[in-house]
């Protein structure tokens, strides 16, 4: 695929927002200077009381309101792909979140340059920690968004195990005709990304992992946040087992996580670094596990 190739793609891009915060303007602003320009910008907002829709329609978005008691990240984002497809045949669909920092100006272009690959039905970008983040958030994005791209199929389940599914809609693109054709975004409230990519690779289509397609996004973790977030999770995968059927479990990778970040953090913090970081996986097993 080359550069005029994707100059004729009708492409759109999605962030859901709440209370953004003036952050928000920084990454539209970002966003208006990458080299590629999506021809439709939309901007899914849960009824934020700050600038956060004076921000995105100021910088040409096109707005919509969904309210609180309706959103679901799932749901939301297919509701965002039918109100895109109302403007044009889109062809490509990037999806970010609000929290996202995007300062490399090709970022947006190397990402759809993964669909040059006509059986890669979703690609994501590499993250990397922000700036002023901890060691403690910062092992984590180290961990899973490597140097080096990759291509992910089914082939690749008994060496990936359960990350063979993993994606993230912080920082993705889906082929539209996939996404439409497989049924798009379920109604879920969590890991709507793992859902569909393991669709999509169950249907013989494969994810794209493009290291060079890079942003910041990372969060500095809590005990409350670290407990709810796992605990969703857990019932998310209990839910829907048939992952764990046809990807395994997270176990293994856990456990070199766990190795990693254990190596990573020691050296830095010493065994203060080493308590920490273990309480905090201790919470997010026994959520994921056991609620």
């Amino acid at each position: 695929m080359d550069k005029n190739w994707l100059a004729k793609a009708n492409v759109g891009i999605v962030i859901p927002t709440y209370q953004a915060g003036a952050g928000f303007k920084n990454l539209l602003s970002e966003l208006a200077e990458q080299t590629f320009q999506p021809q439709y910008r939309l901007v899914m907002d849960s009824e934020s009381t700050d600038d956060t829709v004076q921000f995105a329609k100021q910088a040409g978005w096109l707005t919509h309101i969904v309210a609180k008691a309706d959103f679901s990240h799932g749901r939301t984002r297919q509701q965002a792909l039918t109100i895109l497809q109302e403007q044009s045949d889109l062809d490509f669909i990037i999806y970010m979140t609000q929290d996202v920092r995007i300062p490399n100006k090709d970022s947006l272009e190397k990402l759809l340059l993964a669909f040059v690959d006509h059986e890669v039905a979703g690609a994501y970008g590499r993250q990397l920690p922000h700036k002023d983040a901890s060691i403690y958030a910062a092992v984590d994005r180290e961990f899973n968004y490597p140097a080096e791209s990759f291509v992910k199929s089914m082939s690749d389940v008994k060496k990936l195990g359960i990350k063979t599914a993993f994606c993230s809609n912080s920082f993705a693109a889906y082929r539209v005709t996939d996404l439409v054709d497989h049924g798009g975004f379920s109604s879920v409230d969590i890991c709507e990304d793992v859902d569909l990519a393991g669709r999509f690779l169950l249907q013989g289509k494969k994810i794209a992992y493009v290291a060079e397609a890079e942003v910041h996004h990372s969060h500095e973790p809590n005990l409350t946040s670290q407990w709810r977030r796992y605990r969703d999770m857990g019932r998310f995968y209990k839910e829907h087992f048939w992952i764990k059927e046809n990807f395994g479990t997270a176990t293994s990778e856990g456990i070199k996580l766990v190795c990693y970040q254990l190596k990573r953090v020691g050296k830095e913090k010493g065994i203060v670094g080493i308590l920490k970081i273990l309480t905090l996986d201790s919470v997010k097993f026994i959520a994921h596990k056991f609620m």
